[in-house]
């Protein structure tokens, strides 16, 4: 099995892509069988103080996540795919014709 760099931003890209194709292949899906579509999405933001409180994070989350998946997982049920990223947030736009210019 590939094993990716599950830091790299390119596979959380990738990861992101496979996700807009299976979901939208499952509302189709439900949509022509008049069905809703069981999903579930938490979005939310934390700050951390340092890189070191990030990587902390990340380890407690995986572990914790680890373990509700091997509680919960039966070899005999459906698939669902459980996804988590973090990432920095990328700074806002400015609107289009607000920059600043240097013309006088």
């Amino acid at each position: 099995m590939f094993d990716p760099d599950r830091l790299s931003a390119r596979w959380l890209l990738a990861i992101a892509a496979r996700l807009v194709k299976e979901v939208g292949q499952l509302i189709t899906g439900a949509s022509r069988a008049g069905k809703p579509v069981a999903t579930f999405a938490l979005d939310g933001t934390v700050r951390f103080a340092s890189a070191a409180d990030r990587a902390a994070f990340v380890q407690e989350l995986t572990t914790e996540i680890t373990a509700l998946v091997s509680r919960y997982h039966d070899e005999n049920g459906r698939d669902h795919r459980v996804i988590v990223a973090i990432h920095p947030r990328a700074k806002p736009e400015s609107p289009a014709g607000l920059e600043k210019t240097n013309e006088k």
